[in-house]
This record gives structure tokens, C-alpha cells and sequence, in this order.
């Protein structure tokens, strides 16, 4: 018997690992609500993709429909949606199934852990450039997606070998990594110093950096970040802070973070969770970080007129 896989969320993130896994002969069950259900009862979970289209039929669940324990929970929503979440999968939980959380920031581990019990709680992370497009399908662009799964101790067991094993297939590359935190350290890094930029400067890496000073505020933003990564004892490793600081320095780039795309919609921003639980932490560790505290700043009034 293989593993039975809840994917919860069949989005842009979601949905596109999981319908690879399906491809893969995987056994697949996406939770969703009724709109999602409808949209993919008619259309399929279509993948518009630069490693091969394609379409499924996904076997899908609402929450009122959740039969018992799976072996393992793929999360991937919003941090701002993860209470909802955790309500809605809560009667997937057994006492042996992992959740695998794909969401940004640090935060959502030990919410999850208080919910679940530190043990059900696995590291993961992802780099997937994707989105829905107006028909539900997902367009995914760029370098081919991966995804890192590990044991947050770090360290090497056969469970988390399976189950890397298990989160894989056709389009994307799966990692199994023994240092797992570290990994999403890196990544909250970049997103951080990427949404800083974008969202205080609105505009792309690349109209940023061709600016006389965009270059040298770029640098400042990651150096800022990274300070905070070191006083929680796990400094960025030379590669990840060399590949961040070439990324956000490109003057041809036309990159932006999804927090940018999502404030200039007028949705919903994963502030509080990428940049907001930073300045936290680096209030506590006494590190200064006045570009950070601005960008903090500038999230909060855009919140308070959302609301």
C-alpha cells in the first residue's frame, strides 16, 4: 500500500505538486472547497508549464468529508488562511501522519506544533514560480519547481527519506535535506529582503537596482535580514547569501515578491508572517533594522485601509 497524500489547497502551489504527484501514480486527495470542487469536476486541474502541460482528474475531499487519517498532509496555503486550514484537516490527523508545510516565514511551525504535537510536525519549503490564471488553470514559468522536505532536528531517518520519496514526481525536483530550518531560513531571507524592496520602492528588482542608490538599498535590506538569521544561530551559507544578494541586484530583473503583486490587487499580504515575525525576533535579539521596521510600518497602514 502506498501513502495516502492530503494536499491541502489546490492553488498555484498546491495544486501543481500534487497533480504531479497524481501523474506519478501517486495516491492524491486535494482538499477544497466547494468553489475549487466545481471549477475542477468541470475542467480538470490543468498545469500550463514549462516541464510539459497537463491534466488530471484529482481525487478531491471537503473537509465535512475527511474519512480519517492520512500519512501525510502537503499544507500549502496562505500563513494568513492556516487556522481555516488546520480547522478543516484537523480529522486527517492521526497519531502517524506528518504534515509537510509549504508556507513562508517560521511562525506556522510552532502553531502547528501546539495543534498537532511537535513530532507530526515535519521542515519543508518550495521555489515554484506560479499562479491561477482567470480559468483556475496553474501557470507555472521559470527554472524547473523543487521541493525540500526534511525532519526539522535535521539528521537522516528512514521515515523522511520515504516520505521525500513519496512527495515526488514528473516537473519538479524533490529534495531530501538533513538541515532542513536552514533552508527556510535562506528562503525567509530572500522573500523578506525581495518584499522590502519591492513592496517600500513599488517597483521590480531590476527598476530598483538601475537607480543610482537601488543597488546599495538592496544590500542594505539583505544585510539587514541575514543580521537577524545570525543572532538566531542560523547564518545564511555563502552560496545562498551570494545567490540572494545577485538576484535582488539585477538591473534587467523584472522580478517581484508575491507580497508586491498581492498589495498592488488590493488582497490580502503575508506581512505579519514574512516580515513582521523578522522585526519580532530581531527586537528580541536586539538587532537593528530600520529598513525592516519601515517596511513593517508601510504593510501595517496598507492592512489597516484593507480592512
Amino acid at each position: 500500500m502506498g501513502s495516502r497524500i492530503l494536499v491541502v489547497g489546490a492553488g498555484a502551489v498546491g495544486g501543481y505538486f500534487g497533480a504531479r504527484m497524481a501523474s506519478a501514480g501517486h495516491d492524491v486527495t486535494f482538499l477544497v472547497r466547494e468553489r475549487r470542487q466545481q471549477q475542477l469536476r468541470s475542467e480538470g486541474l490543468c498545469l500550463i508549464s514549462s516541464a510539459g502541460n497537463a491534466t488530471i482528474s484529482p481525487q478531491m475531499v471537503m473537509a465535512n468529508g475527511i474519512d480519517g487519517p492520512y500519512d501525510i498532509i502537503l499544507l500549502s496555503v496562505k500563513a494568513y488562511s492556516l487556522t481555516a486550514a488546520m480547522n478543516d484537516f484537523a480529522p486527517a490527523v492521526g497519531p502517524l501522519t506528518r504534515i509537510v508545510p509549504l508556507l513562508n516565514g517560521m511562525q506556522h511551525l510552532d502553531i502547528l506544533a501546539d495543534r498537532f504535537g511537535p513530532a507530526a510536525i515535519m521542515g519543508g519549503t518550495c521555489f515554484i514560480v506560479s499562479r491561477l490564471d482567470a480559468q483556475g488553470r496553474i501557470v507555472q514559468t521559470g527554472t524547473l519547481p523543487r521541493l525540500s522536505v526534511g525532519e526539522q532536528a535535521g539528521g537522516d531517518t528512514p521515515a523522511a527519506r520515504t516520505i521525500a520519496q513519496t512527495l515526488s514526481g514528473p516537473g519538479f525536483e524533490t529534495v531530501f535535506s538533513t538541515h532542513i530550518l536552514q533552508d527556510m531560513w535562506d528562503k525567509w531571507v530572500l522573500l523578506a529582503a525581495l518584499g522590502s524592496l519591492c513592496c517600500l520602492m513599488r517597483g521590480t528588482v531590476g527598476e530598483v537596482a538601475s537607480q543610482p542608490a537601488g543597488r546599495a538599498f538592496a544590500q542594505a535590506v539583505i544585510h539587514e535580514c541575514a543580521s537577524i538569521a545570525v543572532a538566531a544561530g542560523y547564518p545564511l551559507r555563502d552560496a545562498a547569501l551570494k545567490g540572494t544578494v545577485s538576484l535582488l541586484t539585477k538591473t534587467d530583473s523584472t522580478l517581484t515578491s508575491s507580497m508586491f503583486r498581492d498589495l498592488q490587487q488590493g488582497a490580502p499580504v503575508e506581512a505579519g508572517q514574512i516580515i513582521g515575525d523578522l522585526v519580532k525576533r530581531a527586537r528580541a535579539f536586539q538587532v537593528p533594522t530600520p529598513l525592516l521596521d519601515l517596511t513593517d510600518l508601510n504593510l501595517r497602514v496598507y492592512e489597516q485601509q484593507s480592512e
